[in-house]
């Protein structure tokens, strides 16, 4: 369902349990990797996507330009591997932990990554959920993780966790 919009004011409100998928929504494009690395991850890729759920609280479809809210749902120990967007990012910790480098990112805080600056987290063991801001209606993503040890250990948590991801609620009711 689309946003309820007052014409007269532009006033618009939105509801988390109508909000799409970020893949229904094609706001992001397909992801892009180095070469070697869609092989390397080859069969896992499904194990990937069961530790992570993005819904588009907010992002005007008629507008290219329009800013954009994404809720984001990873599961205990989710390994995003380093990867980049074309447009800034603005996230904020609702619930749980990350893990970025030697910083432990709590609920209340936050981080600014600017476009094409390759970042990485880990989830906490105990799921993580975060808002996404972006001043922009579409953006790409562009895996950049090369380190095999990296991708081996990340490989290693998804087939270790995707019998218990699959198993979770989603906490916006679906």
């Amino acid at each position: 369902m689309a946003p309820e919009t007052n014409d007269r004011r532009g006033l618009t409100i939105f509801r988390a349990a109508e909000a799409p998928t970020l893949e229904e929504t094609g706001m992001m494009a397909p992801m892009s990797m180095r070469p070697g690395v869609a092989e390397r991850i080859g069969e896992h890729l499904g194990a990937f996507l069961d530790g992570s759920e993005l819904h588009v609280l907010y992002g005007r479809a008629d507008d290219a330009g329009s800013p954009s809210l994404v809720h984001v749902w990873f599961k205990p120990n989710y390994p995003l591997p380093r990867h980049t967007h074309d447009v800034d990012c603005l996230y904020y910790v609702v619930s749980g932990s990350a893990v970025m480098g030697n910083q432990m990112l709590r609920p209340g805080n936050g981080f600014f990554v600017p476009a094409e600056a390759p970042y990485q987290y880990t989830a906490d063991p105990d799921k993580m959920k975060m808002l996404e801001f972006r001043n922009a209606r579409s953006f790409d993503i562009k895996v950049t993780e090369d380190d095999p040890a990296r991708w081996d250990a990340m490989i290693a948590t998804a087939k270790g966790q995707r019998d218990e991801w699959q198993g979770l609620a989603s906490p916006l009711g679906r």
